[in-house]
């Protein structure tokens, strides 16, 4: 009998696939999120935000521009004119007090979206679990009742998206790759200042404030994504599911109105999950070890 945890990772690794995600640097978004039309702070406080190394994709407390200018502040610059660490201190006393920007916003990633192409993907279950996966609905838990009893079942679905993109955008004038990829690529002496917290380990190592970072997202519009699972619902699960689905359901969780859920005579599921018009969802990330985001 197959877990709702391993239908889970099924789904995932097909997802993942089908955005071509690098694997293993892709990661679901759980919920799938909305992202922001009009507000370019809120999208690129995404990107500013460290990932955790959870296989779902979760953002930890440290900020990449805190982090970063912190870095730079105490790292020993060259007397070479042209040294990257001179360059970013001086990038960043000129960027002052301003809130750190990206260099594609709202506006660019709507432009991008509207003539990315179409993508659909089928899914079927048959069966390694991952932790930290959602059951049925949203927050539920995978083991027994509704969830485990939706993968007993032959499960199946239809995935399709009016348009899909790879959402890169790069840091802005803020920031000086090289100046951070020296730092990585020098474990001790300068620039690393002597005798200082400020280390290497401190904040490239796997507690360290800078570990990873987010590269991008998978963005779409327009889902459309029916599922069904042969499973046989009794009418008491029936009822507890559909005073959920306003939650959001399998496998996107998106809550509302776009949420719809049937049961046939002989108790069946069907499930079916759409988003808003022209509003960009987020489906999943590309998490990178600092030595690949730096290289």
């Amino acid at each position: 009998m197959t877990s709702f945890d391993e239908l889970q990772a099924h789904f995932a690794a097909a997802e993942l696939a089908a955005l071509a995600h690098p694997v293993p640097r892709g990661r679901v978004l759980q919920p799938a999120l909305p992202l922001p039309t009009d507000d370019d702070q809120a999208l690129w406080s995404l990107f500013d935000a460290i990932p955790l190394g959870s296989p779902i994709y979760a953002a930890s407390g440290t900020r990449f521009f805190t982090a970063y200018s912190a870095l730079i502040g105490a790292l020993v610059a060259g007397t070479n004119p042209l040294d990257p660490i001179a360059a970013a201190k001086r990038r960043l006393a000129a960027w002052g007090s301003n809130p750190p920007d990206w260099s594609i916003g709202c506006a660019g990633l709507l432009k991008l979206l509207r003539s990315a192409p179409t993508l659909a993907f089928p899914f079927t279950s048959t069966a390694v679990p991952e932790p930290g996966f959602w059951g049925l609905w949203t927050e539920s838990p995978t083991a027994g009742g509704p969830s485990a009893q939706f993968a007993s079942g032959d499960v199946s679905a239809d995935l399709s998206f009016a348009h899909a993109l790879s959402f890169a955008p790069t840091p802005g004038d803020w920031y000086v790759s090289s100046a951070l990829a020296l730092a990585h690529a020098t474990r001790s002496g300068p620039p690393w200042p002597s005798g200082s917290d400020v280390t290497w380990d401190a904040t490239f190592g796997p507690d360290g404030t800078m570990p990873r970072f987010l590269a991008g997202l998978s963005v779409v519009a327009e889902i459309d994504a029916r599922s069904a699972s042969t499973a046989i619902f009794s009418p008491a699960d029936q009822a507890l599911i559909r005073s959920n689905a306003t939650l959001g359901l399998w496998p996107y969780y998106l809550g509302g109105a776009g949420t719809s859920v049937g049961f046939d005579g002989a108790g069946r599921i069907t499930i079916r999950t759409t988003s808003e018009p022209k509003r960009p969802v987020a489906i999943a990330a590309t998490v990178l070890a600092a030595g690949e985001y730096l290289a």
